[in-house]
């Protein structure tokens, strides 16, 4: 074989590597072990449907998306917690960025912290219109804004002052502008029961499995 034949023959080799190459990206962005964390978190399943949504070819994820290290965090903060405390971390449980060539297509994030709100204020006038109630220790808000939905529960702590339980619950909020009604819930309701298990709460909240009907 000349070498002219020879060169076109690794020209050719190349090229055909370089669009499967270019082919396979996604497929191993998607098999990521950082999403591969944030299905552990919220379901594999839900992960794969927002990603869809999104309409994005590429994903880019970042957060903290192991339940042990956010429930280890919120048990730290809730043992120094004192009534006058207002200010509390907001945590990343997952995050995901999907592009369209250099532009995000859409975004899907999963966070939690400690509430500025006490279960005590559920059962207001003001609130009870926009909160549903789905036990005595959970309470779901569908729309507190554009794209976005919000769970709140109990978890007592150990070694947190006595108040704590019912005026320190944990939040937990989805937004997702590509995200429907549903899967917004099936990621928040799944987030919240993956990070209580770890929690070590009391008592631990039930989350329902079904989005709360509107009273």
């Amino acid at each position: 074989m000349s070498p002219k034949v020879n060169r076109l023959a690794l020209v050719a080799a190349l090229a055909i590597g370089g669009l499967l190459s270019g082919c396979s990206g996604g497929e191993e962005r998607a098999e990521s072990p950082r999403l591969g964390q944030c299905e552990t978190l919220l379901g594999a399943e839900s992960v794969e449907a927002a990603v869809k949504t999104t309409g994005g070819g590429d994903v880019e994820v970042s957060g903290t998306p192991q339940a042990d290290v956010l429930a280890e965090r919120l048990l730290r903060e809730a043992k120094q917690w004192q009534e006058s405390d207002l200010q509390h971390t907001l945590y990343t449980g997952c995050r995901m960025d999907a592009f369209e060539g250099d532009r995000i297509s859409g975004t899907v994030d999963v966070s939690v912290k400690w509430s500025i709100l006490s279960l005590g204020m559920m059962d207001s006038p003001e609130n009870s219109r926009t909160w549903r109630r789905a036990n005595e220790s959970v309470y779901v808000q569908p729309e507190p804004g554009p794209a976005r939905m919000r769970l709140v529960a109990e978890c007592a702590v150990p070694g947190a002052i006595a108040s704590q339980p019912s005026d320190l619950p944990l939040q937990f909020d989805v937004a997702g502008a590509s995200l429907g009604t549903e899967l917004r819930w099936k990621l928040l309701s799944t987030f919240a029961r993956s990070v209580t298990e770890e929690m070590g709460c009391a008592k631990s909240p039930v989350i329902p499995s079904a989005l709360p009907p509107a009273t």
